[in-house]
């Protein structure tokens, strides 16, 4: 593998988003997160589409993917998805200010906003399934917690 997986994310701050209404009806987004452990953590507001979305079903798929500006070929843009697991994170329990002491790490005094405002939710997304692509032939699947050498089964051909 030419690219650790793990750095590429390090090297974001922001991830999209795609969550599911009680109608099956998609939406995209985008959240600023912290990664810590191999899990993902976002605070979002009880105003965004997405925090009502994740009260019907736990189940979302996120993207971390290169800038169009820094991509060699936009039809290989580096990326990685993940399917999630969605857990609400209480108030003033222990893991709730570990992490925010990470997002103030991360983006300084704009994570006060997350602390400070009650509208805002925690959540922790555990990693089920996923994919990182680093270019034509380099895919990566992501089972059984890591991030395997090649996706099994995937190959591109010429004719």
């Amino acid at each position: 593998m030419k690219q650790n997986p793990w750095d590429f994310i390090a090297s974001f701050s922001t991830m999209q988003i795609a969550s599911i209404n009680k109608d099956l009806t998609a939406h995209s987004s985008y959240a600023p997160f912290v990664e810590n452990e191999h899990k993902f953590y976002i605070c979002i507001s009880q105003m965004a589409k997405h925090t009502q979305n994740l009260s019907n079903n736990k189940s979302i798929s996120i993207m971390i993917i290169e800038d169009e500006s820094k991509s060699a070929n936009l039809f290989a843009r580096k990326r990685i998805t993940f399917d999630m697991q969605v857990k609400p994170i209480e108030r003033n329990c222990l893991t709730f200010n570990d992490i925010m002491i990470l997002f103030r790490e991360k983006f300084g005094d704009y994570a006060d906003i997350y602390e400070n405002m009650v509208d805002f939710q925690l959540f922790e997304l555990t990693p089920q399934t996923g994919r990182a692509v680093f270019g034509f032939g380099e895919a990566y699947d992501f089972l059984d917690g890591d991030f395997q050498t090649n996706a099994m089964g995937m190959g591109h051909q010429s004719r």
